[in-house]
């Protein structure tokens, strides 16, 4: 089981650094609740549902709309995403041309983004839009319209057997869609495992990093509002991973091991890329 969308930030590569970090004896605890406020892809959590069999909950939640929709309909409806995406994969791979397949990409584009459409042929827009944009990447611009241009694929393919094994795991999570906070208040007592894996801090104040995963973007505001829940929920008794960047607020102050006093902090080498394109690229 995979994730069934492309995510800039996924954890895919970093699975079994993550594996090797979780609480001692994780495997005996009983009737634990996996949460994820930031799940994105959700590479972390179907590898958490199909590892470990003593989670029997899971809550998992993000900002994105359209992606947390498209969780939903996968746990309601997996039939009504296959067939979709069949039929959109099917158009696209018989276009005749680069040309003709770029025109089909930016058409379902501006669909996507103008039209009220129903909503599972909104969902079903935006997992063809991920399948043929550049890298997977989601980026909003101020107005919220999706704005990256195409990837210049020749043909695309859908794993429908991944999307029913996705639907299968779903069964047992709730999935809920907003702000960060939302998730605590869902949180009872018992075995409660967190992952956290907000959008990464830049590592310096010269260095850009892709933060836009919607348009209200993570400030630092959010990154002490985040430190602040886990000190809560922390005392309450969960135990909590964190995921973020290797941040310094002058060439010697760690950002996060200042944020984060008191926090064990362990260091591991992770190599990003997301190749350059055109920022500037606008497209109707």
């Amino acid at each position: 089981m995979k994730p069934f969308v492309k995510w800039a930030g996924g954890k895919t590569k970093l699975l079994k650094k993550i594996e090797q970090r979780l609480p001692v004896g994780f495997d005996e605890w009983k009737n634990v609740t996996y949460v994820e406020p930031f799940v994105g892809g959700g590479a972390v959590l179907f590898h958490m549902l199909a590892t470990h069999k003593n989670i029997k909950h899971a809550i998992i939640n993000d900002i994105n709309q359209v992606l947390m929709k498209a969780y939903s309909l996968i746990q309601q409806n997996p039939y009504a995403i296959v067939d979709g995406l069949r039929t959109l994969s099917n158009e696209f791979n018989k276009l005749p041309s680069d040309k003709a397949r770029e025109e089909f990409y930016y058409r379902t584009r501006k669909l996507y983004n103008s039209l009220p459409i129903p909503e599972d042929q909104h969902i079903l827009f935006f997992l063809f839009l991920n399948k043929t944009c550049f890298n997977g990447l989601y980026r909003e611009n101020k107005d919220g319209k999706f704005n990256v241009p195409f990837g210049r694929y020749q043909s695309i393919s859908f794993d429908e057997k991944n999307i029913f094994e996705v639907h299968k795991a779903l069964q047992r999570v709730l999935i809920l869609c907003g702000d960060f906070d939302n998730v605590f208040s869902f949180i009872k007592e018992g075995n409660n495992f967190i992952y956290i894996d907000p959008p990464y801090r830049p590592v310096g104040k010269n260095m850009n990093m892709f933060t836009q995963y919607d348009r209200s973007g993570f400030k630092d505001n959010d990154q002490q509002r985040l430190k602040d829940l886990c000190n809560i929920f922390g005392q309450k008794g969960c135990k909590i991973m964190i995921s973020n960047s290797d941040s310094y607020i002058d060439d010697e102050t760690s950002y996060f091991e200042q944020l984060y006093e008191g926090y064990l902090i362990d260091r591991i080498q992770v190599t990003r890329t997301i190749n350059t394109y055109n920022a500037k690229e606008l497209r109707p």
